[in-house]
């Protein structure tokens, strides 16, 4: 029996280096007391925070300074934690952090509630007059866009209580979902009765063995059936709380409302939805390829999930993954190459699962260093594309660090995923371009096939529909019931599984195990992330030097323009359909791609 290594037992050029952050323990709580010293510092403006620029410009100093060493502890707290859970002085430093970071709300809550009863002409004539204080000027900018939203310092209080009553939502649902449903057992592909799950579901749905599939999927909404009416019933309640905030304060909508944020349109919501029912063809086509190559004629729902290839023989350690993603993007140029192999050099990356350290991948970083990859390789390709996917972030936060100060360093979720997903379909290219291994090449482009199907149809053609018509429902003070989700998202469905799938009605409960419906209008932004990834990709594989050198700018930019402001410097307007719609294109091509190699 091969037991699972200890932390102790993996080489050290496999385990990141965090020495950037903290050398020792005096380094560490010698931040955590500096910390504490200016948390104390805040209260000293209450009541005077705007009654100059100076007073204002101080404190947002301070306030970034706070925030600089919160993220460091923050970022070597966590990855200390997920190295191995089971040492208790790690669980220890993460909650000393969770303590200081609620002392930091009690003693800045007072910042909002001043600033809001400012009126922006006066925090405008103080940018004006106050050179220092233009360093802020966008942060104040998009602060000050909810100042028509805000409300009475009695009302705030109260929708802050609804908002935090609507967490108790999410709670409730992951208790139901991790603790309550039980999910029953199956028999794997040796015939070993296993207990089924939520995290081991994608294994056996994902199994070669029809007959395990088969009963994963029934084992899984057999389970979920027995809890639509509680789950049903805590999803309305979420969605009431939302509206009444959403009313409250004044939006239109729901969806406007979490749209707001990000600055994004409705119309760019919906001209993603109306662009991917317009070509919902295209995954009918990647539908009837998984129909073809598994040579299974009744193909079920269940089915869709099964590998199209034999896993490559090949096998991969870190100094390939090195040597692949580096060659892989170089198309980048000298300077992003130089900076993607010191990451490897001075050990960005946690390779290798031990005893204790946590599952996935992430990409982490504080500022004024680099980012930290954390991974769990385990020498296929997958691993390979994960870790090229987790540098894709860990540049753009390096390049954006560099760059930008530290208020405006962190780029918003919307746009997160542009730089990873990039990363991850030129990789792919640069396998089918040079490997002569077969099996290789279409496990890269099934990769990219599965991305793009799961986290654009999926999220747009499945949940972000749903979640549309859920939330108008409840906006419009209709009474909801487990009944009517089960049939908002069972027509979803007719139309999802187009005509070379055997839908199964009962994929109707699939509403009630996605997680994402409880942090609302957050589905979509995976979409935006893969298209806009497709169409980078392919401007940068066809040797468009002139969009490179955008790109490679965007990079740069961090979190200092809104999201679209920042798209449309590469080209990219979501609120036409020329990107969208390239980048289907380019799935469609990689479906027929896959064919060729497939069949030659």
């Amino acid at each position: 029996m091969i037991k699972e290594k200890t932390r102790n037992e993996i080489e050290e050029k496999y385990k990141w280096d965090l020495s950037f952050l903290y050398k020792n323990d005096d380094e560490y709580n010698g931040d955590v007391n500096k910390l504490q010293e200016l948390i104390n510092k805040l209260p000293d403006f209450e009541g005077k925070l705007t009654n100059s620029s100076d007073n204002l410009y101080n404190y947002l100093k301070l306030d970034e300074e706070i925030s600089i060493i919160f993220g460091n502890l923050f970022v070597f707290a966590s990855c200390k934690y997920n190295e191995d859970v089971s040492i208790s002085i790690n669980q220890q430093r993460q909650n000393q952090l969770f303590n200081l970071e609620s002392i930091y709300n009690e003693k800045s809550n007072f910042v909002m509630p001043e600033l809001m009863k400012t009126d922006y002409k006066i925090i405008q004539k103080y940018i004006e007059e106050n050179d220092k204080l233009k360093e802020f000027k966008f942060d104040l900018e998009v602060l000050y866009r909810y100042q028509k939203y805000t409300l009475s310092d009695r009302e705030e209080l109260l929708l802050n209580k609804i908002s935090e009553q609507d967490y108790k939502y999410e709670n409730n649902y992951e208790l139901i979902t991790n603790s309550l449903i039980d999910f029953g057992t199956i028999k794997d592909e040796e015939g070993n009765e296993v207990e089924l799950t939520i995290s081991n579901y994608s294994k056996y749905i994902k199994s070669k063995d029809r007959r395990v599939r088969k009963d994963a999927f029934n084992a899984r909404y057999s389970a979920l059936e027995k809890y639509t009416n509680i789950l049903g019933v805590n999803f309305e309640g979420h969605l009431k709380a939302d509206s009444i905030v959403a009313k409250t304060k004044g939006f239109n909508s729901t969806l406007e409302m979490y749209l707001y944020d990000d600055g994004i349109t409705e119309k760019v919501y919906n001209n993603l939805l109306d662009i991917a029912d317009k070509n919902i063809s295209v995954l009918y086509k990647y539908q009837n390829l998984i129909k073809k190559i598994s040579k299974i004629n009744d193909l079920q729902i269940y089915d869709l999930s099964i590998p199209l290839t034999e896993k490559s023989d090949k096998k991969y350690t870190p100094e390939d993954a090195e040597k692949i993603i580096c060659n892989a993007l170089a198309i980048y140029g000298e300077e992003y190459g130089n900076i993607l192999k010191n990451a490897f050099k001075e050990r960005w990356i946690d390779f290798y699962t031990n005893k204790g350290k946590r599952a996935g991948y992430y990409e982490n970083m504080g500022y004024g260093g680099h980012s930290v990859v954390f991974g769990n390789f385990t020498d296929d390709f997958m691993s390979v594309s994960a870790i090229c996917h987790e540098l894709g972030h860990a540049m753009n936060s390096y390049f954006s660090d560099k760059t930008q100060p530290a208020h405006l360093a962190h780029y918003r979720i919307i746009v997160a995923e542009v730089a990873s997903l990039t990363n991850e379909m030129i990789l792919s290219n640069y396998i089918v371009k040079n490997s002569k291994d077969k099996n290789e090449k279409l496990v890269a482009i099934e990769n990219i096939l599965d991305v793009f199907s799961n986290n654009f149809f999926g999220t747009l053609s499945e949940g972000s529909i749903f979640e549309k018509i859920a939330h108008a429902k409840s906006d419009n003070n209709e009474a909801l019931s487990d009944i009517d989700f089960n049939q908002i998202f069972d027509d979803i469905t007719k139309k999802f599984y187009g005509p070379n799938v055997n839908r199964d009605e009962r994929i109707k409960y699939n509403w009630c195990r996605v997680p994402h419906f409880y942090s609302s209008f957050y589905y979509y932004k995976y979409s935006i992330g893969v298209s806009c990834a497709c169409y980078c990709a392919n401007k940068i594989i066809n040797g468009d030097n002139e969009f490179l050198n955008k790109y490679l700018e965007f990079l740069k930019l961090g979190g200092s323009m809104m999201p679209l402001d920042e798209l449309k410097t590469i080209e990219i307007d979501l609120e036409k359909p020329e990107v969208i719609e390239e980048a289907i294109k380019y799935f469609d091509n990689l479906v027929d791609e896959f064919e060729t190699i497939y069949n030659s």
